[in-house]
């Protein structure tokens, strides 16, 4: 993607990314053409892993005004496309083993899934001021059965002193090392514009959702950009602009608030973290814009 031919493709692929969940509900062929199970898990785990553009946890002193997503390899946009027509597919098995309420206008209400829920809490305290990330990914793997420590994933994270990378040459490190250590869920990333649309929000919640309830459950992870004076986390200090990875774990309402747990809770180098919470509570449309110019893994 190195010619500007090709730069400005990605530029149009990343900006449909939000839309490619509604394409497929309104093309049944596009499940129809969906990939076996075991084939879209490997077509995933390389996408992961495969080289992507460098996007760093740091940002320019700016603020993230005006950003547009991180541009994503395209590897990881067709994985992400087909994951969102097998969720589309999990939804719309559920809204026929339920009974709807025509009161019901959310997507997941419609489809008779639960109001809210969550996965069982895992929340612990970064041992380092930039571990966040492998906190993260700790917290969530101890979710899904799988005990890896701070270190070990701060290794496998090549997280360094300046954080944990959106994407680099190694790939989009958080789904790679949540691939690679468990295999309830094929994680992809998804990128956001500093300026979410109503759409790439609703596409959150229908994913949140989702991961929550299908196989189980399984937990989501969160590349916060908050920006100095700009919506911050619960307890995060609103004077500072903070790059943040934090665990996502379930729903009230639908998917319209979202439940997270936060390792900077109880962190000894981080002089704010007794105002932070180690679970808190968010609505969704406000989660997506902290994660704008960032993203998610799901």
């Amino acid at each position: 993607m190195g010619s500007a031919a090709g730069a400005a493709r990605m530029a149009v692929i990343t900006g449909m990314t939000g839309a490619l969940w509604w394409a497929a509900a309104a093309s049944p062929a596009a499940s129809a053409q969906a990939v076996s199970q075991p084939a879209a898990g490997r077509a995933i785990r390389a996408a992961a892993a495969g080289p992507a553009p460098l996007v760093r946890d740091v940002g320019p002193a700016g603020g993230k005004q005006g950003l547009g997503a991180p541009a994503m390899s395209l590897p990881m946009l067709q994985v992400n496309a087909e994951r969102q027509v097998r969720a589309l597919q999990f939804v719309r098995t559920l809204r026929q083993k339920g009974s709807p309420d025509l009161k019901c206008t959310r997507r997941p209400c419609r489809a008779g899934l639960p109001a809210a829920r969550d996965l069982r809490p895992t929340q612990q305290a970064q041992v380092r001021g930039y571990y966040c990330g492998p906190a993260t990914v700790s917290e969530m793997l101890a979710q899904l059965g799988k005990r890896v420590s701070q270190a070990t994933a701060a290794r496998e994270l090549r997280t360094n002193p300046s954080g944990t990378n959106w994407s680099d040459n190694s790939g989009y490190p958080v789904p790679a090392v949540l691939n690679l250590n468990q295999k309830k869920n094929n994680y992809v990333a998804v990128a956001l514009p500093w300026y979410p649309t109503s759409r790439q929000i609703t596409t959150f919640e229908a994913d949140l959702v989702t991961d929550v309830n299908h196989n189980g459950g399984v937990p989501l992870a969160g590349n916060a950009y908050e920006v100095a004076g700009g919506p911050h986390l619960v307890g995060s200090p609103v004077s500072q602009t903070i790059f943040h990875w934090f665990e996502i774990r379930g729903y009230q309402k639908f998917g319209a608030v979202t439940d997270y747990e936060d390792s900077v809770h109880g962190a000894p180098s981080i002089g704010w973290s007794v105002a932070v919470p180690a679970y808190s509570s968010m609505p969704s449309s406000a989660i997506v814009d902290i994660l704008g110019a960032r993203g998610y893994d799901w």
